[in-house]
């Protein structure tokens, strides 16, 4: 049996390995280095170059309205604000209430509000409770409760009630009166 030397294994072996290596490499890497992302609409449909939709061409930047009108007014164009699936109501809404009452509490807004962010501030050196609570007949409180939602000394919180939907407006009241600066977005 012949034994083979250095250069008669050599030759074979690099060739598989620089044709498993190209195979590879080709999978990885696009064609062209283009991406295609199909996108449909509600009912399913794709959505085409042609599709009665708006076209945007991100790398040029151009947008072509084909389907629908921008109104009079200020229109914001590239404007994308994301919203809970919970709201559906169509008029921002925001508030910022200073030193949030005690007892009857301090009325944020009168009208049904689904919370897109809330943002409470301690404004004092000890722990303040906050609670917010809707303003129907049998008010229900969303944040807080028998065991008040606790903010702590000189502190700022991300309530996280976003999508909820406080009835007839909300209501929040402060343990210290003159402590806590609210912030509340949403949708009325």
């Amino acid at each position: 049996m012949a034994r083979l030397t250095r250069p008669q294994w050599f030759l074979p072996l690099a060739a598989l390995v620089i044709l498993i290596a190209s195979s590879l490499y080709g999978q990885l890497m696009p064609t062209g280095n283009i991406v295609i992302a199909r996108l449909s609409d509600g009912s399913g449909n794709t959505i085409t170059s042609t599709s009665s939709a708006l076209d945007v061409n991100i790398k040029s930047g151009s947008i072509a309205n084909t389907s629908f009108t921008i109104g009079a007014g200020t229109a914001n164009i590239g404007f994308v604000r994301m919203l809970p699936s919970s709201c559906s109501q169509s008029t921002s809404f925001t508030n910022t209430t200073g030193q949030v009452a005690t007892g009857g509490g301090t009325t944020v807004t009168s009208t049904t509000t689904c919370v897109t962010f809330a943002y409470a501030n301690n404004i004092t050196n000890s722990a303040v409770t906050l609670r917010l609570a809707d303003k129907q007949g049998t008010p229900v409180i969303w944040l807080g409760g028998n065991a008040d939602f606790s903010l702590p000394a000189n502190s700022a919180v991300k309530i996280p009630i976003e999508g909820v939907t406080f009835t007839s407006g909300i209501t929040a009241i402060a343990g210290t009166g003159s402590a806590i600066n609210l912030l509340i977005n949403g949708m009325q």
